[in-house]
C-alpha cells in the first residue's frame, strides 16, 4: 500500500509543463502539496519531489518520510480531457504493472488523480471515501 501511494504520487508529480512543450504538460519538477486517498489526508508525502523528463519519472520523499522513493516511466495524452496519463512502476508490489489516471496543469499547480492497477481510470479530480483514488496536488519548484 505504501509502495502504491509512493508509485502513485510519482505519476501525479509527473513534472510541470513548460509552453514549449504542448505534448507533455507534466515535464519538469513538482513538489508535493498534498496527497488524499479515500478521502483521507496522507501528510507523508508533503514536501516529496517528483521529477518527469523523457517519458521517465522519479519520486523522493522527503528525509523524515519512512516511505520508499519510486522510480518509473509514464505516458500522458495530453489530448484528451482531462488529460490522462499511465505509470508503469520500476520494482515493487506494482513492478511492470501500469497505474491509470488523469492529470491537469494549472499555472504552476499539477492534479492528478489515479487509481491502481485494474481498476478504471478516474474521471473526476476527486478522493471520496471508498473510491480507492489517489489525488495528488504538486507545485512548480522554483
Amino acid at each position: 500500500m505504501k509502495l502504491f501511494l509512493s508509485t502513485v504520487l510519482a505519476v501525479g508529480l509527473i513534472g510541470v509543463a513548460g509552453a514549449e512543450d504542448k505534448k507533455d504538460p507534466t515535464a519538469g519538477k513538482w513538489v508535493v502539496e498534498s496527497v488524499t486517498r479515500d478521502g483521507k489526508v496522507m501528510d507523508a508525502y508533503k514536501g516529496g519531489v517528483r521529477v518527469h523528463d523523457a517519458g521517465k519519472y522519479t519520486f523522493t520523499l522527503p528525509a523524515e518520510s519512512k516511505l520508499p522513493s519510486s522510480s518509473g516511466t509514464y505516458t500522458v495524452d495530453a489530448t484528451k480531457t482531462p488529460a490522462t496519463f499511465e505509470v508503469v512502476a520500476k520494482g515493487g508490489t506494482y513492478d511492470g504493472k501500469t497505474l491509470p489516471g488523469i492529470v491537469k496543469v494549472e499555472g504552476d499547480t499539477m492534479t492528478v488523480a489515479f487509481v491502481e492497477p485494474g481498476k478504471d481510470r478516474p474521471t473526476k479530480f476527486e478522493s471520496a471515501a471508498g473510491s480507492g483514488v489517489v489525488l495528488a496536488v504538486y507545485k512548480k519548484a522554483k
